[in-house]
């Protein structure tokens, strides 16, 4: 019996041996097979995520390409603009320059007329045409004004900050103006309005754009050339409202002084909107073009033509008095029927209605003459347009 216990305990030790190695296999075996899926999801994983970076790899290569790309257009319009010996073809190149790389709804580039003290665009893109030749500032006026009576960049925190007067224009409120300064000369001002604030990165472009164009604009050698630029409608290359003043200024006080006449007349074309919608915007500006360049055959030298506004303009004609001005501003009315303005189509005719006004009948100042004519003109239009008005107390047809 003893031998037969001990053989059963024998077999009964193997036993739960065999059992136990039997586990030992079935758990390592077991955990192998969990162990399986955990790396494949991590392998998946992995592939993933390095698709991804490929992808992103893809696109930053795409935008350091583009970036590159701009960076050649953006030096070679730096050489442009450096190249240029002309004020106003060196203010087209920066407005031009700034339109492509700075998203904006309206540009303006000032030249400073340091006679006048005051500022006039030279180049702009997506102002309105009528209000170009009005939009003038002088120093400390609005932004623009104020940046460059301080000669710093003003953005609207600065504005609030230092400005005293309110924005003179609501046609055009610019968000930021960056003074053209050469060696602390004020040579005019960039000014651009879009809805949206500015980054450092674009104020560090506009702030590099500003002094090369002062740098190109000091190149001219000619500060008087930059001042005459700064006097003349960069489209009829008339001269501007601001300029016209300012003589006519001086005009009184020499008229006073000699006692004699001085007359000016206000010309506004007759549906120049219709000619502009029938033949395109750029048909109008031609028309203005050419109507400018009719208008100095007909006046002498002595006398001053400059665009009043859009379809404006104004003439100063010393010593002529109103009736006589009257007379040649008739004559220029009906030898403008000799003109064909057509473009490739049927023949179009263009006429004016005009007001004019003299000192010393009509007024005593450049706001009281102005006013004088534009009633004259006021009348001209109502009489049912194509006609010369003279301004007495009560208003008589020529």
């Amino acid at each position: 019996m003893p031998d037969l216990n001990t053989g059963t305990f024998i077999l009964l030790i193997i036993g739960v041996a065999a059992l136990m190695i039997i586990l030992i296999f079935m758990t390592i075996f077991t955990r192998r097979g969990k162990a399986e899926p955990k790396k494949v999801v991590r392998s998946d994983i992995l592939a993933d995520e390095l698709d991804r970076h490929k992808r992103e790899n893809y696109h930053l290569k795409a935008e350091l390409k583009r970036i590159n790309s701009l960076n050649n257009l953006f030096f070679a319009s730096m050489i442009r603009l450096t190249a240029r010996l002309n004020p106003e073809e060196i203010a087209n190149e920066t407005a031009g320059l700034l339109s492509n790389y700075l998203e904006s709804n309206e540009l303006a580039v000032f030249l400073y007329d340091e006679k006048g003290k005051r500022l006039n665009i030279v180049a702009e893109r997506g102002i309105d045409d009528n209000w170009i030749p009005k939009i003038v500032y002088k120093l400390g006026d609005g932004k623009v004004g104020l940046a460059a009576e301080k000669r710093l960049p003003i953005g609207s925190r600065e504005f609030d900050f230092l400005g005293t007067k309110k924005e003179p224009f609501d046609v055009f409120v610019p968000n930021i103006c960056y003074p053209m300064l050469y060696q602390d000369k004020l040579l005019g001002v960039i000014a651009i309005c879009r809805g949206s604030e500015f980054d450092e990165r674009e104020k560090n472009l506009l702030g590099v754009v500003s002094t090369m164009t002062a740098v190109a604009l000091n190149n001219t050698r000619s500060f008087e050339s930059i001042s005459f630029s700064a006097s003349i409608d960069p489209l009829t290359k008339l001269y501007n409202i601001g300029y016209f003043k300012d003589r006519l200024q001086e005009e009184l006080a020499r008229a006073r002084r000699f006692q004699h006449s001085v007359s000016i007349t206000i010309i506004d074309l007759d549906k120049f909107k219709d000619y502009n919608d029938s033949l395109g915007h750029q048909a109008g500006d031609q028309l203005l073009i050419r109507l400018a360049k009719i208008f100095k055959d007909h006046f002498e030298d002595t006398d001053i033509i400059a665009r009043y506004g859009g379809d404006e303009f104004v003439i100063m004609c010393p010593e002529i008095r109103k009736q006589d001005t009257a007379r040649i501003v008739g004559n220029l009315l009906n030898d403008l029927e000799m003109y064909d303005f057509s473009r490739g189509e049927s023949a179009k005719k263009v006429t004016f209605s005009a007001g004019v006004a003299a000192f010393p009948d009509d007024g005593g100042t450049v706001s009281e003459l102005i006013k004088s004519a534009d009633e004259a003109l006021y009348e001209a239009k109502g009489m049912g347009r194509n006609t010369v008005r003279i301004r007495y107390p009560k208003v008589e047809k020529i």
